[in-house]
């Protein structure tokens, strides 16, 4: 057996929980064990696994953590830095969820290639210490940002992230599912209570949306303004 340790402060252990949840399927076919508890002021998740599967299931946990860094982290950065008016709470945390969609392959890609290499995977460590040329980047887009940004500028925004975009997803039973029914829940990663069905399409970087089943009446809203014609009403929606 394998072992692979992802750490964490115990303050953000909802962290690991998000490794560990979003990595199940795969962990449960390989026949590894997840542990997570704690060792003074650091959370520790344990993950066993065959070898034969091990180069695997890190690539998988990294993928995760990458993840955790290029959505939640972003986010807080985020968070601290934009002090936008002209906006809704919700279209804030529209704009925060398109801002982090834009760059978000690239930015995991990055973070990929800088936590590979850790024998144990400090995630808090990784950001601090591993990703200067990532958070420059990041600043340099705050920057960028006018202090009064209205409604028109963030749908205008969005528009253009979707330029060119083909993927599609699914929205059933309120849950946001890729091209392959895989469930997509990168926007617990965000926090805020509202909007979370657009904010997790926009972290999915689709183009069109299959809509099966009633959701929630702002999400509605939001998706139809932004998405207008691509989206494809089907079985059980009532609205």
């Amino acid at each position: 057996m394998t072992s692979i340790t992802v750490t964490e402060n115990v303050s953000s252990e909802e962290n690991l929980l998000y490794v560990q949840s979003a990595s199940s399927e795969l962990l449960a076919h390989a026949g590894c064990t997840a542990r997570l508890n704690r060792n003074g002021e650091r959370s520790v998740l344990t993950v066993n696994c065959p070898e034969y599967y091990s180069d695997v299931i890190k690539a998988e946990i990294i993928d995760k953590t990458a993840e955790i860094i290029t959505v939640k982290y972003k986010c807080d950065y985020f968070a601290k830095q934009l002090k936008v008016g002209g906006l809704s709470t919700n279209e804030k945390q529209i704009l925060v969820a398109s801002l982090i969609a834009a760059d978000f392959d690239d930015d995991k890609r990055y973070a990929f290639d800088k936590i590979k290499s850790c024998k144990e995977i400090a995630i808090d460590g990784v950001y601090n210490f591993r990703l200067r040329l990532l958070k420059k980047k990041w600043q340099e887009v705050t920057d960028c940002i006018p202090q009064c940004f209205l409604s028109t500028q963030l749908k205008e925004f969005i528009s253009y992230l979707l330029e060119n975009k083909k993927k599609r997803v699914y929205i059933d039973g309120g849950k946001v599912y890729d091209s392959h029914y895989r469930r997509l829940n990168r926007s617990s990663l965000l926090g805020g209570d509202g909007v979370k069905i657009i904010r997790e399409v926009l972290l999915s970087n689709c183009g069109e949306i299959d809509i099966m089943g009633d959701i929630p009446k702002e999400d509605e809203y939001y998706l139809r303004e932004y998405y207008t014609d691509k989206i494809i009403f089907s079985g059980g929606y009532t609205n």
